[in-house]
């Protein structure tokens, strides 16, 4: 893979020009969406004590599903202290449905915060914010099977230049072609702040996490998202919500 972008860092409060915004592939699709109705309640704003934010999802009453680069200190490399780390289900426009600080952090195995954001870093770029008090909100569904061929995703996550309503980049897809090892390239707009931002795919019984946006980058001269594949963290994640792995390192 040549030059992934660093784009999917953390996000701040500034408004930003949205012709220049990085991650943005061409024509910007995102549409900012005023609705605190299910899936959309569940995803919220990561915010951390010593400033900028990312995105999360709630995959379980205390669990939040996050990327790994957004729960560290740029200064000093090392994780945030959890207590330092406030997810605010819902959030719009300055209020939120469910509040917590974090209680618990579980990194990917194999992630380095420091290292250069190559295709086998970025797929391990993902982690679970264990929260201090449960929510009273219906957690999304990880996805275990592969995506099917054809289909549509939505990505739901607070950029930089709109830093206080959830947007949404609905018929988005995966990239065709293949994909870098441990990575799923995708279609979907995404800039500063949408880090840890969920793409879903309808289904039956309603929406499900296929992966977790991270960065962007360029295969064959074209810009492309790039996300954590769900079959990545789904073994994981279940086996702590079920309490039979949260004690051990992903």
């Amino acid at each position: 893979m040549a030059a992934i972008l660093a784009f999917a860092t953390i996000g701040g409060a500034e408004a930003a020009d949205r012709d220049h915004l990085p991650g943005i592939l061409g024509r910007d699709d995102r549409t900012p969406l005023d609705n605190q109705d299910w899936p959309w309640a569940a995803i919220g704003r990561v915010n951390r004590t010593i400033g900028g934010f990312c995105t999360g999802t709630l995959i379980g009453p205390r669990h939040v599903l996050t990327a790994a680069h957004c729960l560290f200190n740029r200064r000093t490399g090392r994780l945030i202290g959890a207590g330092d780390i406030h997810f605010l289900a819902g959030y719009r426009r300055g209020s939120y449905l469910s509040h917590s600080v974090g209680r618990r952090i579980l990194v990917a195995a194999g992630y380095d915060y420091r290292a250069p954001f190559e295709a086998a870093n970025l797929g391990a770029d993902w982690a679970i914010l264990e929260l201090a008090e449960p929510m009273a909100i219906r957690p999304v569904p990880i996805r275990k099977e592969p995506l099917p061929s054809g289909v549509e995703l939505v990505r739901a996550g607070y950029g930089q230049d709109r830093a206080h309503l959830l947007s949404i980049h609905d018929g988005c897809a995966p990239r065709p072609g293949s994909s870098p090892p441990g990575l799923l390239m995708h279609t979907c707009d995404a800039t500063h702040g949408d880090s840890g931002s969920p793409l879903l795919m309808r289904g039956p019984e309603g929406p499900a996490i296929v992966g977790l946006d991270v960065a962007a980058g360029r295969l064959g001269g074209t810009l492309a998202g790039l996300a954590v594949p769900a079959t990545s963290f789904h073994t994981f994640a279940s086996a702590t919500l079920s309490g039979s792995g949260g004690n051990e390192e992903p």
